[in-house]
């Protein structure tokens, strides 16, 4: 082979992978190299809200596991051990009686901690993890739950719970995909709860990073948390009038209005964080941090 062939050769090559690695690079900076399987399309469906909330069960399940002790007092909820009286769940320490059913008990066998060595750090990270995937999962099947997508924001935004370094950038991308998708929904009031509660996330993150933040953008996200409140009161003055409210059991009717009883006392102490930094000077607000 002459060396002109081998130039010609060489050239094509280098100009193939540099014209390749520039494609690539556009191509992964939009997202289009990211696979998010959506399998039976169960994912932002009627089907997938209905798994989310059973989801919820087996996260919770994990969380006791993430914290539990050996000792002799058992959680009747999970069947772990907390240690003290400030760390129990709600159900308290007592376990299962006897009259529980059969499923009832079998849920507290799989569940019981065996191991009398208590969990290793390892271990307790590696369970954070999987409640950490699972969440997120949870959030994926049902963007507008307000307990999976408020759970997860935790795990985001809390090093001491979550296992991944905290992204503020990213918890902002969530935050904004559940207004959007919670704002969507036409009958249920429920998401615009969510809604409002991302909104609330979002002008906590402005506060803790107010430099890089103008009071018109923090007022501009409260219009946005206000407008997802009048819309949840809208849709839920015509649940009343038609009815579907009474059809809830009473507890998910204490959840919604304790949820919106709080989404409500965050939303006038940001208006009031925001009237407080509107009146501040600019050498207050330095010595303020």
């Amino acid at each position: 082979m002459n060396l002109r062939n081998i130039v010609i050769n060489l050239s094509l090559a280098v100009s193939g992978v540099a014209l390749w690695s520039y494609g690539a690079a556009r191509l992964a900076s939009g997202g289009d190299f990211d696979y998010r399987p959506n399998p039976l399309g169960l994912k932002m469906s009627p089907y997938g809200q209905v798994i989310a909330l059973a989801v919820q069960g087996g996260i919770d399940a994990d969380w006791h596991g993430a914290e539990a002790r050996t000792g002799t007092k058992k959680c009747g909820d999970c069947g772990h051990d907390h240690g003290t009286a400030a760390e129990t769940c709600d159900a308290g320490d007592q376990a299962p009686s006897r009259e529980a059913s059969f499923i009832s008990r079998i849920e507290s066998a799989v569940t019981e901690r065996t191991n009398p060595r208590p969990a290793s750090e390892g271990h307790k990270f590696y369970l954070r993890r999987q409640v950490e995937d699972r969440l997120l999962f949870a959030y994926e099947l049902d963007p507008s739950n307000y307990a999976n997508y408020n759970s997860y924001h935790l795990f985001l935004t809390e090093p001491a719970v979550g296992t991944r370094p905290v992204l503020t950038e990213r918890v902002l991308m969530l935050a904004g995909l559940t207004i959007d998708y919670s704002l969507r929904e036409q009958s249920d009031p429920r998401p615009a709860l969510t809604a409002a509660s991302a909104a609330g996330n979002i002008l906590e993150l402005m506060f803790q990073h107010r430099d890089n933040h103008s009071i018109d953008q923090m007022s501009q996200q409260l219009r946005l948390l206000d407008q997802a409140l009048a819309r949840h009161r809208e849709l839920g003055s015509r649940w009343i009038e038609s009815g579907d409210f009474q059809n809830l059991s009473p507890a998910r009717q204490d959840e919604m209005l304790e949820r919106l009883a709080f989404v409500t006392k965050v939303r006038d102490a940001a208006e009031a964080t925001i009237r407080r930094l509107s009146s501040t000077t600019p050498d207050q607000a330095s010595l303020s941090r």
